[in-house]
């Protein structure tokens, strides 16, 4: 049930505001008012499809990929460091090493830009996630040329990013969301 109740100050100026949001002054973010912005739709948030469904799912399956992703780059530190700690005698060189980090480090970055151009809603976010998806897969296809990622494991690790692109590039929810 919304009550609309006009406050002011009758003796002061006549000035008065009406709060419509049917809860106590103070309340709500605008301080219990609702703001002509809000009213007609001009403000900030006017016109924004909200982030739902599927889009959800992806943003949390791409948060957890680059939380992996930073794992694996951390554990393959220590253990270049020290192979024994996992009963090794060697790890893998220098220049495959360095390209696996490399990598995973650009992609965790690239995750980052990602968040932050479908918070904001910018087209250019589809583009930029079949990119990433694309990249991912080069990586693991480089990654499993230099002995570091098995056949099976390649095969499992490059479902995430097929999925992803075909959802990305065939959503309607997407399309509405990234319109503009």
């Amino acid at each position: 049930m919304e009550t609309t109740r006009i406050r002011g100050e009758l003796s002061g100026g006549g000035r008065s505001e009406v709060d419509t949001s049917g809860q106590a002054p103070g309340r709500a973010n605008s301080g219990g008012l609702v703001s002509a912005e809000r009213l007609s739709g001009d403000g900030p948030e006017a016109g924004r499809t909200p982030i739902r469904g599927w889009l959800v799912v992806y943003l949390v399956a791409l948060a957890g990929l680059a939380l992996h992703g930073l794992a694996l780059t951390i554990a393959s530190l220590v253990i270049a460091a020290d192979p024994s700690l996992v009963g090794l005698t060697s790890f893998v060189s220098a220049p495959a090493l360095t390209f696996y980090v490399t990598s995973n480090a650009s992609l965790i970055l690239y995750t980052v830009v990602l968040y932050l151009l479908m918070g904001k809603r910018k087209r250019s976010a589809v583009a930029h996630n079949v990119i990433f998806n694309i990249l991912s897969l080069s990586f693991l296809v480089g990654w499993h040329a230099m002995g570091m990622k098995s056949t099976v494991g390649l095969a499992i690790d490059a479902i995430p990013p097929v999925l992803m692109t075909a959802y990305f590039v065939t959503s309607r929810r997407v399309r509405r969301t990234f319109r503009g």
